[in-house]
């Protein structure tokens, strides 16, 4: 191993990054970069006799550590820093560095790869972008998978730029999909339920503290990593980085998962990071019973409300017999996740502390009877079943626009509830015929499975 020149810190003069805290030592720590077989490895020294902190945990005088990316180094405790791994962004050059192999998944302008490192046999999953600057989602991608560092978030290990195309280098999840594991096991057990859901509320808290919205989430979007179900959040081509206590107005997701706030009108519509709760809440519903919660396969003359009413209103069921055996708290976290009101819904943080989350999964006397106040009683008639492996319009995901989804919420105020159903089934209501006046909204519009460029053009997602 061969050590290269230092980066000092400190209040000395000669220091590379000099700082004036008085609780700062002239020469307080050293960060260094030593070659090894692995690739170029990060060292922090402590010259302080004041201490320099990684973690809350005292390196000590003369001592030495491994950094890791997003490390957090307390000099003093009015400074600290974030230490950082560059993220290469390489000209040309991938063919040298890379091996194509199967292709995993494709839109119509970017396609998933799997592939090997040509120096290190490494597997990675190569997201490979035509006409990349066309695509404003690429961009916005980017911009958020380098700016963060999360043991639940998929890494971008580099890119690569060519003439015509664009390489995300990402990390490599084996088993592929939530969504297939689902479909494979039909439902999940409860505590491996709960072990994905300490991982996605973990990952969806460090956006949300970064001021990151996914916007997205859905099984599709969840990624597993290995038999011990190890899962990885990804997919960031609608993710937004709005900043705190701020809102964004797009209407965009995907329609089974997106949050009230999302679908409503537009001149009303204004959201921020409860969506993400509501998606994951409709996440928790699927992998404990195997079906979703709103869908328009259960329109029915005894149950006349569509995809859009549904989530509006907040109208979903825990059906016997398949929720039968499913604790009460688990019930009662779904139920606050799927809050109508953005505002009383419950937080990734509280969630993350929510009773059943930390095993405690016997339904007491007093949660039942906040279950009876809420009205969450379980139904005891029986429902069809809608499977979610048969819902492949919530694979896909239809786009949102506010051209689908106006007259469906339209109708919703239109005479009684059977003839509002009778409208919707039989396809009357459309959205050119609501229009007053030939004027469409003006809307940002954004789909799940295709997005739009600058310039207006259609440009799809993988």
């Amino acid at each position: 191993e061969g050590k290269a020149a230092g980066y000092l810190i400190g209040r000395h003069r000669e220091c590379d990054l000099m700082l004036t805290d008085r609780l700062v030592s002239n020469r307080h720590c050293v960060i260094f970069m030593e070659s090894s077989s692995d690739g170029p490895k990060a060292w922090i020294e402590d010259l302080s006799s004041n201490g320099t902190r990684i973690k809350g945990t005292t390196i000590g005088r003369n001592n030495r550590r491994l950094l890791n990316d997003a490390d957090e180094i307390e000099i003093s405790p009015n400074c600290i820093l974030l230490f950082r791994y560059p993220r290469h962004r390489f000209i040309g050059r991938f063919a040298e560095a890379y091996k194509l192999g199967p292709l995993l998944g494709s839109g119509h302008f970017a396609s998933v790869y799997k592939a090997t490192s040509t120096t290190t046999g490494r597997l990675v999953a190569v997201k490979l972008f035509l006409n990349a600057r066309r695509v404003s989602s690429f961009q916005q991608e980017v911009a958020v998978l380098m700016s963060v560092t999360h043991p639940s978030i998929l890494s971008l290990r580099e890119t690569f730029d060519e003439a015509d195309r664009v390489y995300l280098i990402l990390e490599y999840c084996p088993l592929g999909e939530l969504f297939n594991l689902i479909i494979d096991r039909s439902k999940l057990s409860e505590p491996d339920t709960r072990h994905i859901f300490t991982q996605l509320f973990d990952g969806t808290q460090y956006l949300h503290e970064r001021g990151i919205v996914h916007r997205d989430i859905k099984p599709e979007n969840i990624l597993v990593v290995d038999a011990s179900l190890t899962v990885k959040l990804a997919d960031f081509g609608l993710a937004k980085i709005i900043g705190e206590d701020s809102f964004t107005t797009s209407l965009c997701g995907t329609p089974s998962y997106v949050a009230p706030e999302v679908l409503a009108n537009s001149k009303e519509r204004q959201y921020s990071i409860p969506v993400d709760i509501w998606s994951l809440g409709v996440v928790l519903y699927i992998c404990l019973c195997g079906f979703p919660p709103f869908s328009d396969e259960l329109f029915s003359p005894d149950y006349p409300y569509n995809l859009v009413q549904q989530i509006s209103e907040g109208l979903y069921e825990f059906p016997s017999p398949y929720w039968d055996a499913i604790a009460d708290p688990a019930l009662e976290l779904i139920s606050a996740m799927l809050c109508v009101d953005p505002d009383k819904r419950i937080g990734v943080r509280e969630a993350r502390r929510h009773a059943w989350m930390v095993g405690e999964e016997d339904a007491t006397s007093e949660i039942s009877e906040g279950l009876e106040g809420l009205g969450l009683k379980r139904r005891r008639g029986r429902r069809e079943r809608t499977l979610i492996c048969e819902m492949e319009g919530s694979r896909v995901g239809t786009g949102l626009s506010e051209e689908t989804v106006r007259p469906l919420r339209e109708v919703k105020g239109a005479g009684n509830v059977l003839e509002k159903a009778k409208k919707v089934a039989e396809g009357k209501v459309k959205g050119v015929e609501n229009e007053k006046e030939g004027k469409k909204e003006e809307v940002e519009t954004v789909q799940a499975s295709e997005v739009e460029d600058e310039r207006g053009e259609p440009v799809d997602e993988a």
